[in-house]
């Protein structure tokens, strides 16, 4: 059993657990102390003025004054016929996702650029704020939509590839129901650089680096699948009585036990992950893999801490209510 004694989260979790759905700005803001930096490209993130011409394109545009109304990719509205032809009548068609961010971009003004995406726009800002030019805050902003952590809305600052335009929530975190696995995945982005955090999340649901469009969820259940093929092989008092469905969503009309068994099943499936980077990386040596097996360590250790927490308040609030 992975669950250990820790501190209070009853306060957090519990009685604001509807609160933790919707998660607050501040809690985007980037740990700097323990980032699992990039070897081959680290961010190199330097104090520079907060929006300026050399660090900024949509935000120094914007608060320069220009008319709302000005396209902002006139490249996309002047391709040329044999260009434009293509992209009618066989893109959207090969690459529908990507036909609907070519879509966005013929539309796309200095008045709309972040439509319905207050939050996201708010990210990009607070991240510029602490120095990232405004490409790199884009980006970190588009790792954490793809999570189904920021809702990206209509923005049309940056395509967030595979998803469409339009943030529909139905990607990512959005088909979770697990806030501490969302709470521990959202501590460790922020304490990852933007290479490595687009790394775990492309690994969490594309499985990545095989480069197979695997979601997440299909992996658990074949890791469930694995669980029960090695409890065979288990004496019968050692067998969990409990079998992995593949759900790892919780509520709190499931036993504490239960839930613990989910909580374990995940750790095991985050090990188990880590295992599998270990074996792929002998076989084709990449220092990005690394980093990438250190972001599931840190994971797993955000995870035990959430649990342990979790756990230490349920049995306070059960001896409380005895």
């Amino acid at each position: 059993m992975e669950i250990q004694n820790n501190q209070n989260l009853y306060n957090t979790y519990h009685k604001n657990r509807e609160k933790l759905d919707v998660l607050p700005i501040e809690a985007f803001k980037i740990d700097k102390n323990n980032i699992a930096g990039n070897k081959d490209n680290p961010n190199n993130i330097e104090t520079k003025p907060y929006v300026t011409a050399s660090n900024s394109r949509f935000a120094y545009v914007i608060k320069s004054g220009i008319d709302k109304d000005t396209p902002v990719y006139d490249h996309f509205i002047n391709l040329g016929e044999q260009q434009t032809e293509f992209i009618e009548t066989k893109g959207k068609y090969l690459d529908p996702n990507g036909y609907s961010w070519y879509q966005s971009s013929k539309i796309a003004t200095y008045g709309n650029l972040y439509e319905e995406a207050k939050d996201f726009e708010n990210f990009v800002d607070n991240l510029m704020k602490q120095g990232y030019g405004e490409w790199d805050a884009l980006g970190r902003a588009a790792t954490y939509a793809k999570a189904g952590l920021l809702d990206y809305g209509k923005q049309k600052a940056i395509p967030i590839y595979p998803l469409a335009y339009d943030d529909k929530k139905q990607h990512g975190f959005h088909l979770i129901d697990n806030p501490l696995l969302k709470k521990a995945f959202l501590e460790t982005l922020n304490s990852l650089d933007n290479v490595t955090a687009a790394q775990l999340v492309d690994s969490f649901f594309e499985d990545f680096p095989n480069k197979v469009p695997t979601a997440f969820q299909e992996l658990l259940s074949q890791f469930g699948i694995k669980l029960e093929e090695l409890k065979e092989t288990q004496p019968e008092e050692e067998r969990s009585k409990f079998t992995f469905t593949g759900d790892i969503n919780i509520n709190d009309k499931m036993s504490l036990e239960y839930q613990n068994f989910i909580f374990d099943t995940l750790i095991g499936f985050f090990k188990d992950r880590v295992v599998f980077l270990e074996e792929f990386e002998e076989k084709e040596p990449d220092a990005r893999l690394e980093n990438l097996r250190n972001a599931y360590d840190i994971l797993i250790e955000n995870f035990k801490k959430n649990t342990k927490e979790y756990n230490e308040t349920k049995n306070i609030l059960n001896q409380y209510m005895r």
